[in-house]
């Protein structure tokens, strides 16, 4: 199966936003979670996204936004349920390239 670039992008936000599920809901429950689980999948899409270095902390905010919000979904196998968090996310990061 053939992925466009747009879909892949939204595949790895789906991905990371599932991973910091995990880190930040051990997190809450006080269980130390660490931060040297970083992944670099806000690394890969800036570089897929072509995010030059003057957008890089609006681009960082907006992406770690939504971060902040997979919280608020259900954590789950399926990633239907974040889905539309990652469209938005990536909706979002578009318009600040557009300026």
């Amino acid at each position: 199966m053939n992925m466009t670039l747009d879909e892949l992008i939204i595949e790895l936000i789906i991905q990371d936003l599932k991973h910091n599920q995990l880190i930040l809901g051990l997190d809450r429950l006080n269980l130390d979670a660490g931060y040297c689980h970083y992944l670099g999948i806000m690394d890969l899409i800036q570089r897929l996204m072509g995010v030059a270095d003057d957008a890089m902390d609006e681009f960082s905010a907006t992406y770690m936004a939504a971060m902040h919000r997979s919280l608020e979904f259900p954590i789950s196998r399926s990633e239907e349920e974040l889905k539309p968090l990652a469209i938005e996310c990536y909706k979002n990061l578009k318009e600040k390239l557009r300026g």
